[in-house]
């Protein structure tokens, strides 16, 4: 979503619906963690909003190991994604980082149904505390597929809900390059990245927010 509003995808989007003001608080590279506390964050303090959120993959974590540059965010990184080596607490260093996601990998080998399990519920309640506030909200899935076959558990069941697209199996960057909309280049030295899981173009969101105005357009969620 950082690259969306690059673009100014979410100032095109809220134009399509008629809303007078858009923003985004996206920051690249960050986890679902990141996506939710700040969403809710943002929304004890704002107007009645429509809240649009990409959600990323499954295995991002972040822990608060950074000295903090303003309030908002606080101390939260993204160590498998996110470069603040600048910011480091006292103490740590990236021998530390690399230990951290090491050892983190380890226990996601067999935990992908539980977690997420526990994306589902917290999905859940950021709609619930949004929606009983005055807000609305529109949740789907970036590029992760690891879950996707998972899905008909029946303890997934409740991902089945009008503001998660698709009951969290629609992937909007597969479904964009499906649309053959432009991907982003990452250079010749970016290592592979599968086509259904490349960033669009910085500045080709048109397919997805017609798609999006016409979903939230056909479930009502701004009534």
């Amino acid at each position: 979503m950082h690259s969306y509003a690059l673009g100014n995808g979410h100032q095109d989007l809220a134009q399509r619906l008629g809303i007078a003001q858009a923003a985004s608080i996206a920051v690249s590279g960050s986890a679902n963690s990141r996506i939710l506390r700040t969403t809710l964050k943002h929304s004890y303090t704002a107007p009645p909003t429509l809240y649009v959120l990409g959600m990323t993959f499954l295995s991002r974590l972040e822990i608060p190991i950074c000295e903090p540059e303003n309030d908002f965010e606080g101390r939260w990184v993204n160590p498998q994604n996110q470069e603040f080596a600048h910011r480091w607490q006292t103490g740590w260093n990236q021998k530390e980082s690399e230990q951290f996601v090491d050892t983190k990998l380890k226990t996601e080998v067999y935990s992908i149904l539980d977690r997420a399990e526990d994306l589902m519920y917290r999905m859940l309640s950021t709609i619930d505390s949004l929606k009983i506030r005055g807000h609305r909200v529109l949740m789907f899935q970036q590029a992760d597929n690891l879950y996707t076959d998972l899905l008909n558990d029946p303890r997934l069941a409740l991902f089945d809900q009008p503001e998660i697209v698709g009951g969290f199996a629609w992937r909007a960057t597969a479904w964009q390059a499906d649309q053959e909309v432009l991907p982003k280049d990452y250079g010749p030295k970016a290592p592979y990245v599968p086509p259904d899981m490349t960033h669009p173009a910085v500045g080709h969101h048109q397919k997805l927010n017609e798609y999006l105005t016409n979903y939230i357009q056909e479930r009502k969620l701004l009534a």
